[in-house]
C-alpha cells in the first residue's frame, strides 16, 4: 500500500499541519497550492499516491476543490479523495461526495484522530477496489460495456455465465444497444477466446450473395469467379457472430440450420464436405416469434440458436447509466480528437437526456456526445444545450410547441415543458415518482406544473 497522499489546499499553513500530521502517521505528503495540478499529479504519480486531500475553496478566479474532483472522476481516476472542509463548509463537503468524494474531514483540533481513521477507511477502501479490479478483469472482454444499472448488472452476470458454454446464444436488443459488443464479450470470455471472432451482417449482404459469404465458393463457381474462403472457414476454432439473423430468407435458414446441427458445409458448387468448429451467437432487433407464427423465421432454427437468450436493455430503461456513458463517449473523444474540450455534464443536463427517449439507443448516445463536443463553445453541458442539441436531429418531440422553432428561450421552455409532461406519462401521473425520474424536488415539478399548465392528471 502507497504511503504517499497528495495534499491540495492553498493554505500554507494548513498544508504544513497536515502534512506533520501525516508524517506522524508514518505517511509522506505531495503539495500543491492550486486545483488545477491535482490531475497532472495524480497522472504523473500514479500508484505512488494513496489518496487525496482536496480542499474547496482556492481563492477567487482559481479552479475549485469541486471542479478538480470531477476533473479526476472524468478522467477514470478512482484514487480516494477526502475533502478538507472548515467548519462551515460541510454542505459543500456533502455536495461533493454526491460527486465523487470518497469522505471528507474537519480542520479542526481532531484532525490527528480523524485523519487516522480516515487513512484507515481508505486503505480498505483501496483493496476492495484492487480487488474489484481483479475480479472484473476475471471476466474479459466488458471493458466496452459501460452500465451500472440493474439491467445491466444481469447482462454482465449471463455473459460471465454463457461465455465458457460451448453452445449458441441469441442476443436481442434494439438498434444501437450493443449487440456486437455482448457477442464480443462472450467470445472473450470463452475457451475460445484465443480464436477469431468473425462476425457478419446478414441485413447487409443480399441474399443472393449470402451463401458465398458464409460457406465460400470454388474457383469458376461463376463465370470467371475465384476460390474464396467464407465466413465459416474463417471463424474455425473461435466464434462466428450472425448479426441481424432475422433478416434471412427462410430458403437459406435451412442450410444455416444444417451447418451449425452437423458443423459442417459445402462450398458453393463444390462436392467436399467441410467440418468447422465454430460457436455460433446470433443477434437482431427483430420479433422472431412474431415472424415464426408469420412464417418468416423456421422455428427449429430459433431452438437451436436459442440455447440461451440475452436480451441487452435499451436506454430508456438504463436511466442510471446515462451519467457513466455519456462521461465515457465524453473522454474517448476528448482523447481521441485533439484540441476538442472534455465535456462535463450537470445534473439537469443528465435529466434532460435521461428524458429523451433516444430509439437508436446508445449508439445514438454517442453520436450525440460527439456532435456536442464538436459545436459547444462551453464544455459545461447545461440542460439548455441539451435542448438546443436533440431538437435539431429529432432525438425529443416536445407535446406542447415545437422546440426547433422560435427563440432559444421558446425552445428551451418547450423542452422542459416536453420532459415534465413524458415524466407524468411515464409515472401514470405520479408526481413523486416523476420527479425523482426528473432528478427533481416536488415543489420544483409542481411549479413546473403549474408554469406550463400541464395537465397532471
Amino acid at each position: 500500500m502507497s504511503k504517499r497522499v497528495l495534499i491540495a489546499d492553498d493554505q500554507a499553513e494548513v498544508r504544513e499541519w497536515v502534512a506533520d500530521v501525516l508524517r506522524d502517521l508514518g505517511r509522506s505528503a505531495v503539495e500543491t497550492s492550486r486545483a488545477d495540478e491535482v490531475l497532472p499529479l495524480v497522472e504523473e504519480m500514479g500508484e505512488a499516491l494513496s489518496m487525496v486531500l482536496l480542499d474547496l475553496d482556492f481563492g477567487q478566479d482559481q479552479v475549485g476543490g469541486m471542479e478538480a474532483l470531477k476533473r479526476l472522476r472524468a478522467a477514470g481516476h478512482q484514487l480516494p479523495v477526502v475533502i478538507l472542509t472548515g467548519k462551515g463548509s460541510v454542505r459543500a463537503a456533502v455536495d461533493a461526495l454526491k460527486a465523487g468524494a470518497t469522505d471528507f474531514l474537519e480542520k479542526d483540533a481532531h484532525v490527528e484522530d480523524t485523519l487516522a481513521a480516515a487513512l484507515s477507511r481508505m486503505d480498505q477502501y483501496a483493496k476492495v477496489v484492487k480487488e474489484n479490479q481483479r475480479l472484473r478483469a476475471e471476466l474479459r472482454g466488458v471493458k466496452e460495456i459501460v452500465g451500472e444499472s440493474e439491467p445491466m448488472r444481469q447482462v454482465l452476470a449471463q455473459i460471465e455465465r454463457l461465455g465458457p458454454v460451448p453452445r449458441p446464444v441469441l442476443v436481442l436488443g434494439e438498434r444501437g444497444t450493443g449487440k456486437e459488443l455482448v457477442a464480443r464479450a462472450l467470445h472473450d470470455n470463452s475457451p475460445r477466446a484465443s480464436g477469431p471472432f468473425v462476425p457478419v451482417n446478414c441485413a447487409a449482404i443480399a441474399e443472393g450473395l449470402l451463401e458465398c459469404e458464409l460457406f465460400g465458393q470454388e474457383e469458376n463457381a461463376f463465370d470467371g469467379a475465384p476460390f474464396k474462403e467464407g465466413r465459416f472457414d474463417r471463424a474455425d476454432g473461435g466464434t462466428l457472430f450472425l448479426d441481424e439473423i432475422g433478416n434471412m430468407g427462410t430458403e437459406f435458414q435451412q442450410k444455416i440450420l444444417r451447418a451449425i446441427e452437423y458443423k459442417s458445409f459445402e462450398r458453393v458448387q463444390g462436392t467436399e464436405t467441410i467440418h468447422v468448429d465454430v460457436r455460433i451467437i446470433a443477434a437482431t432487433n427483430s420479433d422472431l416469434q412474431e415472424a415464426i407464427r408469420e412464417g418468416a423465421f423456421r422455428a427449429d432454427l430459433y431452438d437451436r440458436l436459442a440455447f440461451d437468450t440475452v436480451r441487452i436493455p435499451p436506454l430508456r430503461e438504463r436511466g442510471q447509466d446515462m451519467a457513466p456513458l455519456a462521461r465515457h463517449f465524453a473522454q474517448r473523444f476528448h482523447e481521441e480528437v485533439a484540441g476538442l474540450p472534455l465535456l462535463e455534464f450537470t445534473e439537469g443536463a443528465l435529466a434532460a437526456m435521461r428524458a429523451a427517449p433516444w430509439p437508436g439507443n446508445v449508439r445514438e448516445l454517442k453520436n450525440f456526445v460527439e456532435r456536442l463536443a464538436t459545436r459547444v463553445t462551453d464544455a459545461r453541458i447545461e440542460a439548455s444545450d441539451v435542448a438546443a442539441f436533440l431538437q435539431p436531429v429529432g432525438v425529443a418531440r416536445s407535446h406542447g410547441g415545437d422546440p426547433g422553432v422560435g427563440s432559444f428561450a421558446d425552445r428551451v421552455a418547450a423542452f422542459e415543458r416536453s420532459l415534465v409532461e413524458r415524466a407524468l406519462e411515464a409515472s401514470e401521473g405520479n408526481r413523486r415518482q416523476a420527479a425523482e425520474a426528473l432528478d427533481l424536488s416536488y415543489d420544483q415539478l409542481r411549479r413546473l406544473i403549474a408554469k406550463y399548465e400541464v395537465e397532471a392528471g
